[in-house]
């Protein structure tokens, strides 16, 4: 069985304060070691701080009729994160105290900071500062810790980036060349040679502004190829810079979840499941048509194989009806065929609705459904 001693904890303090009563105005020496004390800050717990004021002959200061205000900044010294009028539990014997509840801790982020304080002389006379380290300096260390009981922290929704250049874009009429509107596709006999002067391949979750060094952000992938990496930036108009590996799934489903360790002023998620992304370009998205009878998808044809698929795409079945599902398979990055494995109901004849006769060369009463086909997505996007 072990055995283990455990302590009530005070964190009683002795910090510098200039001695006005007339006595010990002039010091004879200096005694170092007793005011540079780093100070903890427990977040989740009621944390009560005591302090005895000492002149530099280490005699107590009467601080009686005196007043104390104790401020925790960060360590650049740009914010404050906590301020709380002192309480003089003796004066003539220079002892006071600070205390924090743990409700009061919530909206305090855990991290490295300094602790000053002010006096007000009696009588609303000059203030000063006591000085809290051992050369004499107005700040000292104070860690804010998650410590017994940390709150908790609900997560937080993000955007979700979605591209559709990354499937058929022959659902509407419009296909993956005719983004963006430029000459070059079809007019410049090199035009295929061109893509990546005009084509986005990356796309970026909305902004996470940190409240933890540690940062979780959980995703689900629903058939998704490509890559995902975390990058950071200083402000909302500085270059952000990657800082977590590029992590690579190949038709992936499932839910994942990537850390980002350090402090960071601003988080953002980017993905790139662009099949224009892959290194053998060109490349091209896949196009294929559904057959319906009786409302059943009961086959898909594939009208052009594409090529450039690092992984078997995800094929989605769109329209009236619901439950429909279909598998691809590929050959040297090229749609070889789309197996249907569950022909779902529902998909009665719709009419053409702006989707070209020619993507889709079937008889419009077998009409009922539309294939996307495309590198998957991100869902539920959250973070703490």
């Amino acid at each position: 069985m072990y055995s283990t001693q455990v302590y009530i904890y005070q964190q009683l303090t002795q910090v510098l304060c200039m001695d006005t009563t007339g006595v010990g105005e002039t010091f004879l020496y200096r005694y170092n070691p007793v005011y540079a004390k780093v100070l903890t800050i427990n977040k989740g717990v009621d944390n009560v701080l005591l302090f005895q004021f000492i002149n530099q002959q280490e005699k107590p200061v009467d601080i009686s009729g005196s007043s104390f205000m104790f401020r925790a900044i960060n360590t650049a010294g740009s914010e404050l994160l906590l301020e709380k009028p002192m309480v003089i539990l003796d004066g003539p014997t220079g002892r006071a105290k600070v205390q924090f509840s743990g409700s009061e801790l919530l909206e305090v982020l855990a991290q490295p900071a300094s602790y000053s304080i002010q006096r007000t002389q009696p009588g609303g006379g000059y203030s000063d500062a006591v000085f809290v380290d051992a050369q004499a300096g107005a700040r000292a260390p104070v860690n804010i810790v998650d410590s017994v009981l940390p709150q908790y922290i609900p997560s937080r929704p993000l955007t979700i980036p979605t591209t559709r250049l990354s499937s058929q874009g022959g659902v509407d009429g419009i296909a993956w060349g005719d983004y963006p509107a430029n000459p070059y596709w079809q007019g410049n006999p090199n035009g295929g040679n061109y893509w990546n002067s005009f084509l986005n391949t990356e796309y970026f979750s909305s902004f996470i502004e940190p409240i933890n060094p540690v940062t979780t952000v959980q995703m689900t992938l629903d058939g998704y190829t490509g890559t995902i990496k975390a990058q950071a930036a200083e402000d909302y108009q500085s270059m952000f810079y990657n800082v977590s590996e590029s992590q690579t799934y190949y038709n992936y489903t499932g839910t994942i979840h990537h850390t980002i360790l350090g402090w960071y002023p601003l988080i953002r998620m980017c993905f790139n499941n662009s099949i224009f992304a892959v290194p053998d370009q060109p490349s091209s998205p896949a196009l294929a048509s559904a057959i319906t009878e009786n409302g059943v998808v009961t086959s898909i044809s594939v009208l052009n194989g594409g090529s450039g698929y690092l992984a078997p795409p995800k094929v989605s079945i769109i329209g009236d009806g619901a439950g429909a599902t279909a598998v691809a398979t590929i050959s040297g990055g090229v749609v070889t065929g789309i197996e249907v494995t569950n022909g779902g109901s529902g998909y009665w004849y719709l009419p053409n609705a702006g989707m070209g006769t020619g993507l889709y060369p079937n008889n419009p009463n077998q009409t009922g459904a539309a294939v996307v086909i495309g590198t998957g997505f991100v869902v539920d996007l959250l973070y703490r």
